[in-house]
């Protein structure tokens, strides 16, 4: 039997391989992507301005695709995650799909329908930790793919779904790592989309120099998904921290589809209505709204979200008061652009 000397020196020693690994994704997403910004040009990644864009020149897009590749790799060598092989190759998969979108354009049937296909597989994949029935896995999987749409429209400012997923990875990692129920595995995977995506902020920072597109902005989505439906497997109260973590992206997609679909005009056709798009129009740069929704994880949304965790306190009323500061964002946004 071993003794508690070894037991501990064995914690220490898989501790450095963990920390290893990060510095090895935080590293290596960090010399690709600058690699990537000097190669893509040759490959034609490169965004040209159009009506809806909010940058005037061109930019270099398809940067998600190194950290994604990277994720992919670190979810996939992740043994104790049920069905990682699985979600390794759904991850590769559809930044290979956004890929080709990015460089010759897909018709949207065949994207959601691959989004869908992407959706009902990750429940059925993570069915050891979440068991559901037939019907729940259905719904769960339109859920994903919503989850996996609704990061791809909101990827269209400087800095705006990097610092979202950053924050979403921060404050449930730190809730899975030191709340009430915790989950290694939740946190580490937190810890590998924090090293893999955080060198991104740099090159996506306002005025950005690289775009994540559809490449990094669809396996995103589905990668928020995972931790999603990994903290529902946790706790209740850890998923509801999930949604209030999520709902300025919620809100402004939910939202501005229900006001465009009452207007009679269809939802699924690109346009320059959500609330960021009209903010960043307004004050003449996508910093401000980049910033603004950075200012709202830091003082309300990580705060609702450990109140979720850790207290008595009515959960609907805290997912409720964690969806105001973005809903006066959208309401303020149609009236004043």
């Amino acid at each position: 039997m071993a003794s508690a000397t070894d037991l501990g020196f064995l914690s220490r020693a898989k501790n450095r391989r963990f920390m290893l690994i990060l510095l090895a994704m935080l590293l290596g997403s960090t010399a690709g992507l600058w690699l990537f910004l000097r190669v893509a040009p040759s490959l034609d990644l490169v965004d040209q301005p159009n009506a809806r864009s909010l940058h005037s020149t061109p930019t270099v897009v398809s940067g998600g695709l190194v950290p994604m590749t990277l994720l992919a790799a670190g979810v996939g060598s992740s043994t104790a995650l049920p069905g990682a092989t699985g979600i390794a190759l759904l991850i590769a998969g559809l930044t290979a799909i956004g890929l080709l979108d990015d460089k010759w354009g897909l018709p949207s049937a065949i994207r959601l329908l691959c989004y869908l296909c992407a959706g009902i597989a990750l429940p059925w994949l993570l069915s050891s930790a979440l068991p559901l029935g037939t019907t729940t896995l259905l719904l769960t999987g339109i859920a994903v793919a919503w989850c996996i749409n609704l990061v791809n429209f909101m990827d269209g400012a400087d800095g705006l779904a990097t610092v979202q997923a950053l924050c979403v990875a921060t404050g449930l990692g730190l809730i899975a790592t030191f709340g009430a129920a915790p989950n290694a595995i939740l946190a580490w995977l937190c810890a590998l989309l924090l090293a893999c995506c955080a060198p991104f902020l740099g090159f996506n920072w306002p005025p950005a120099k690289l775009f994540m597109g559809d490449a990094g902005a669809v396996p995103l989505g589905f990668f928020l998904a995972v931790l999603g439906l990994l903290a529902f497997a946790t706790d209740m109260s850890v998923g509801l921290a999930w949604i209030i973590l999520m709902m300025p992206f919620l809100v402004d997609t939910g939202m501005t589809l229900c006001i465009r679909s009452l207007a009679g005009r269809p939802p699924h056709v690109a346009h320059r209505d959500h609330a960021y798009q009209r903010l960043s129009l307004v004050a003449g740069s996508p910093l401000p709204i980049t910033l603004g929704v950075l200012g709202m994880q830091v003082a309300w949304q990580f705060p609702l979200a450990v109140t979720a965790v850790s207290s008595e306190v009515f959960p609907p009323l805290l997912v409720l008061l964690s969806a105001i500061p973005a809903a006066m964002a959208v309401v303020y946004a149609r009236f004043r652009a």
